[in-house]
């Protein structure tokens, strides 16, 4: 499926997500990094859907919150390994994961961080980047007094959504993912107004 894809992956991008799915299957017997019932078919879709969202970032680093096993932080090392990237997960057995593959696909621009949101005291990268972690009100709740009009804010979603949040302009865009995969998924791109 990466290789059939439409985003021109290269075959070093296709052979580092190709090991990254198969960590993540390894590893999810033991450590519950994704659910059970996932298969290395859907696991290459959540990645072909992270994929997409590095067109959509600014120049400059990102920073993942409550990443996981990696969508779409490790995705995003995998697209510019060039790019900094912080992924940010509260589960010790989830960074422990991230430690791994970083370090088995030599993402020397990656760092994981153990913590938990709420005990980040500023938002010093460009981009910021969520799925499936917080609803879009709680994260922004949770980020206000952390960062700046430099700042830009993307959440994964799978439907579209309108979204109004007093001092955050708010823009749905469909994802490229959507013509890809025959499935709707798309970006809210948040900034402070």
């Amino acid at each position: 499926m990466l290789a059939a894809s439409s985003l021109n992956l290269t075959e070093t991008q296709i052979s580092k997500a190709d090991k990254y799915i198969n960590q993540v299957l390894k590893w999810n017997k033991t450590r519950n990094l994704v659910s059970r019932n996932l298969k290395k078919k859907d696991l290459a879709e959540h990645f072909l859907d992270c994929a997409v969202l590095e067109k959509h970032l600014r120049p400059g680093s990102v920073i993942d919150l409550g990443t996981g096993s990696g969508f779409p932080g490790i995705c995003l090392g995998i697209i510019d390994p060039y790019r900094e990237l912080t992924l940010v997960d509260s589960n010790r057995k989830k960074t422990s994961f991230l430690i791994h593959v970083k370090n088995e696909l030599g993402l020397n621009s990656v760092s994981v961080k153990n913590a938990r949101v709420e005990h980040i005291n500023q938002v010093n990268e460009i981009n910021i980047v969520c799925r499936a972690f917080k609803e879009p009100v709680d994260l922004l709740r949770s980020l206000e007094n952390k960062i700046s009009q430099k700042n830009k804010i993307i959440l994964m979603v799978s439907e579209k959504e309108t979204l109004s949040v007093p001092g955050f302009e708010i823009k749905y865009t469909e994802s490229e993912a959507s013509e890809i995969l025959e499935k709707k998924r798309g970006f809210l791109e948040i900034q402070m107004s």
